[in-house]
């Protein structure tokens, strides 16, 4: 009990050494570089609840192709640390500072290294480890998040089947996921690019079950120069709407006196990731890195900040009506 609850305060390091199966445990970084190239490459493990299937992995999703791949390492070649965000899988090695890679596997092949530089976490306090806030204390969550970096620096570079991308002046977002299974449904939107200087945003919404019965959860982080405004589930912030129109989403989310406007287009290039299943992990989520997004925030009515981006991430995912449903409810 004492090494979990020490491990609530680092939603960074690896949780999933004494987990029961089935468990899964990935680490998710986006890289964008100068040139608006994005790349997003999920370090991770998993453990089948049903049969003895268990290995690591290396998920590479290219923004500009379309193409994934999935790299599977055998467990033992997975080393991870329980304080700290420090990961090793083969030959390739993941940290909050640097990822360095090197793999070649049939026709594909990526080697490089990329420095991270002014990582922006989201605050750990004890009453709020986190992102998910005090809902991380309840062990029986199905799923667990954490927001490594809202937005951070790179450089280096990395080549992909031959082609070198330069990370140089690029931006970067890290985040992750662990437990036992990913949701039924969600919508997710991150973007770091914006025209107006250093904002970040990371906005999800998703169906959530507990005791039995289901809710409609959500985090959403707006970081505008090193201040973060949180409107999340657990402090009482209050969804005024969300509604879902082809490939367009509209969503008003209201804080004491804060409202944030958010207007989503999803984008037209998408690759399929690997997620957790109940004996493997396969092919289900649907990700665009070509989306587009912007937000307004506004005080007593009153705007005080908005801006746009081309170059979101996003991510809807299963029932959607229902979610909405859920949502527009609470």
């Amino acid at each position: 009990m004492i090494k979990w609850f020490k491990g609530l305060q680092h939603p960074e390091a690896f949780h999933g050494a004494d987990s029961r199966s089935p468990y899964f445990e990935g680490w998710y970084h986006k890289l964008v570089s100068k040139t608006k190239r994005s790349i997003v490459i999920i370090p991770g493990m998993y453990r089948s609840g049903e049969e003895e299937n268990e290995f690591s992995f290396i998920m590479i999703f290219d923004g500009n192709s379309g193409e994934v791949h999935f790299e599977r390492f055998s467990y033992d070649h997975f080393v991870s640390k329980t304080n700290a965000y420090d990961t090793e899988i083969g030959k390739n090695h993941f940290s909050k500072n640097k990822i360095n890679l090197d793999i070649k596997s049939g026709s594909f092949s990526i080697k490089g290294a990329v420095n991270f530089s002014g990582t922006t976490p989201w605050p750990v306090t004890l009453l709020e480890p986190g992102c998910m806030g005090w809902y991380s204390y309840l062990p029986i969550m199905e799923c667990y998040h954490g927001i490594l970096s809202m937005n951070h620096s790179l450089s280096g570079e990395l080549s992909i089947n031959g082609e070198n991308i330069n990370f140089n002046s690029g931006l970067g977002y890290i985040e992750k996921d662990w437990g036992r299974n990913f949701p039924q449904s969600w919508i997710w939107v991150q973007a770091n690019h914006f025209k107006k200087g250093k904002v970040s945003l990371s906005a999800s919404i998703a169906k959530i079950p507990l005791l039995g019965t289901r809710f409609a959860g959500f985090i959403v982080g707006l970081l505008i120069n090193d201040k973060l405004y949180r409107f999340t589930t657990y402090r009482s912030a209050k969804i005024v709407n969300i509604k879902k129109n082809s490939d367009e989403i509209e969503w008003v989310l209201k804080q004491r006196d804060l409202t944030l406007s958010i207007s989503i287009i999803i984008g037209k290039k998408s690759g399929m990731l690997y997620a957790p299943d109940q004996l493997d992990m396969v092919e289900k989520v649907e990700e665009h890195l070509d989306s587009s997004v912007k937000f307004k925030l506004q005080e007593h009515q009153q705007v005080i900040f908005e801006d746009e981006s081309d170059y979101a991430a996003t991510e809807v995912v299963g029932d959607i009506e229902s979610l909405l449903e859920l949502a527009n409810n609470i």
